[in-house]
């Protein structure tokens, strides 16, 4: 069963971030400075946290998980400029 997640994050060293935005770009869609979305199943969720953990440090990072069981139940508003608009179109 796929979940629907949200990933927001503060990176503290401009160096590691190129390397977190690579992993979450392999699992999530870009919607924002600083966040992801997308859908994944536990396996993937779990294989993202792990390669996110070979990259962060604890100490200094952190990132924000949310979930839902479906997109459906969570809404959302956009004021202003929407940095990413979600297609399925590649």
């Amino acid at each position: 069963m796929k979940l629907y997640y949200i990933a927001v994050y503060d990176i503290a060293s401009p160096k590691r971030l190129p390397r977190v935005l690579k992993v979450f770009r392999r699992y999530m869609f870009w919607i924002q400075n600083s966040s992801f979305e997308g859908e994944m199943n536990e396996g993937q969720f779990k294989q993202l946290k792990r390669e996110l953990k070979e990259v962060i440090k604890k100490e200094e990072d952190s990132i924000l998980f949310f979930w839902a069981e479906h997109k459906k139940y969570v809404s959302r508003e956009i004021m202003g400029v929407e940095k990413n608009e979600i297609t399925n179109f590649l």
